[in-house]
């Protein structure tokens, strides 16, 4: 079926101006009641009940996480299934520093306003709230719990300074590793002790030479968090935390690895013991669906968006999206928040991003990708060719990733 994308165009802006008064009092309302991970019970509450309204079957506590939520929309016709993902929690200090309040009110609104297509061309409609994403990262037990596996396509969008395509981001493995020696004291009787500080001293180090013969992507960050408690006791305990990161998990992992071997050799060394153990969820890498993200960014530039568009490159930073990636087809589109009132930049998690994410403009804004997501989904119901790219680009790009 082909469509006539003018009459998409105007029902799908029709439809969002008719919700825009309900997403941006939604929008301002998780602003300002900001809510850190796992423990957006309001912002979860308000996007569940705004959901049922309008025709969603929607449950909390999905994969038995208290602030996560399953909305779904089943049509009377057989099609394709789609997803949007809400992010809702705040920064400690700063509130909605990353504007999720917005992302909340683009997947929403989103959900919402594809129903109708849903209806006419045939297929499902679903909301997926997922907390925790600035923390603890919920869509990786959500992934590993199977949330996300039936997917045809998977959107968000996250806010930021200009508009973009879906980036690729890094793989992430983050461990703690924690040193046992022997105390003594270090003047009356040093040969008793074994120090657990040239332990974690020696690993820091070994480390730091480590990253001389690895690849060019790769990147290995860490800092000691303990190094012992009195200058003339010889320290019996000391613990350091890293990130390692690669640009695919098929490298993060025998890059993980040899820091582990690091940290095994620093405590053969010193004669002390290690022991390592995960410091936060691990991301994957973030595998962005080029065919889904090129369709997606169609049209934002027909609503007049000049989406920035760079191929398949690696965000040097890590999203629990990777996650859902590698189970189905996955986007993250950037989307402005437009001109500050004073004219100067914004970036994520500082006082000035937070500001900028309640404004008049950041709202305006924002709501166009709510009309673009629409569109989008019209497309993917009623047009199967880009279903079949999409899920050919995942098939031969994606799924050999997990068999290395």
């Amino acid at each position: 079926m082909s469509l006539n994308m003018k009459e998409i165009q105007n029902r799908a802006e029709k439809k969002v101006e008719m919700l825009a008064p309900e997403l941006k009092e939604l929008s301002l309302k998780i602003h300002e009641n900001p809510e850190l991970g796992k423990e957006e019970f309001k912002a979860c509450r308000w996007q569940v009940e705004l959901l049922k309204k309008y025709g969603f079957d929607a449950q909390d506590n999905f994969c038995g996480i208290p602030t996560a939520y399953h909305a779904s929309y089943i049509s009377g016709k057989p099609g394709p299934k789609l997803a949007f993902l809400a992010e809702y929690d705040a920064l400690a200090g700063l509130g909605h520093g990353c504007g999720h309040n917005l992302i909340a009110m683009v997947s929403v609104g989103s959900g919402i306003a594809s129903t109708e297509f849903a209806d006419e061309f045939g297929g499902e409609i679903h909301v997926i709230g997922t907390p925790a994403e600035e923390s603890a990262g919920a869509k990786v037990p959500m992934a590993k719990a199977g949330a996300f596996d039936d997917f045809d396509a998977v959107m968000m969008a996250h806010p930021a300074s200009m508009d973009a395509e879906s980036p690729d981001t890094m793989a992430i493995i983050s461990l703690k590793f924690e040193f046992f020696g022997r105390p003594a004291h270090a003047a009356g009787a040093p040969e008793n002790g074994r120090n657990a500080l040239d332990a974690v001293v020696s690993f820091y180090q070994m480390v730091s030479a480590l990253r001389q013969q690895t690849k060019p992507d790769a990147r290995i960050h860490g800092i000691i968090t303990k190094g012992g408690t009195a200058v003339n006791v010889i320290p019996d305990y000391t613990e350091a935390v890293y990130n390692i990161r690669s640009n695919r998990v098929a490298d993060v992992k025998p890059l993980a690895e040899r820091v582990r071997a690091c940290a095994e050799a620093a405590a053969l060394g010193t004669g002390t013991t290690v022991k390592i153990s995960p410091a936060d969820e691990d991301f994957m890498d973030t595998y962005s669906n080029r065919a889904l993200s090129d369709l997606a960014c169609e049209q934002m530039e027909i609503l007049g968006r000049n989406m920035l568009r760079f191929g398949r490159i690696v965000m040097p930073g890590s999203s629990d999206l990777g996650d859902v990636s590698y189970r189905c087809p996955a986007i993250q589109l950037g989307m402005s928040m437009g001109p500050s009132e004073d004219g100067n930049p914004y970036e994520p998690h500082t006082v000035e991003f937070a500001k900028q994410a309640c404004t008049q403009t950041a709202l305006d804004s924002c709501m166009t990708f709510v009309k673009g997501f629409a569109m989008t989904a019209a497309k993917l119901l009623a047009e199967p060719e880009h279903l079949e790219k999409i899920k050919k680009e995942y098939d031969e790009e994606v799924k050999p990733q997990l068999e290395k």
